[in-house]
């Protein structure tokens, strides 16, 4: 999660700047559930559920999640 979220592979000697965090952003009817991430800002957006699209049932959000964290290289444009 910490190369998904900041780029780097381990926690820089002086720390982060500015330090990783956690947004939680509405789900657009568009898009799904996969987490993104602001390299730049060290950002990990989650997305929540909203009036119009509600939370996956626990396995197929988890299979979600797994797919973003196993891609490392997702948001290192």
């Amino acid at each position: 999660m910490l190369e998904f979220t900041t780029g780097a592979s381990e926690e820089p000697v002086l720390g982060f700047e500015p330090k990783p965090s956690i947004k939680f952003v509405l789900v657009r009817e568009d898009l799904s559930f996969i987490p993104t991430s602001n390299t730049c800002g060290n950002e990990l957006l989650l997305p929540r559920p909203s009036f119009d699209k509600e939370l996956p049932q626990d396995d197929q959000l988890f299979s979600l999640y797994d797919l973003a964290f196993v891609n490392a290289y997702y948001g290192l444009v």
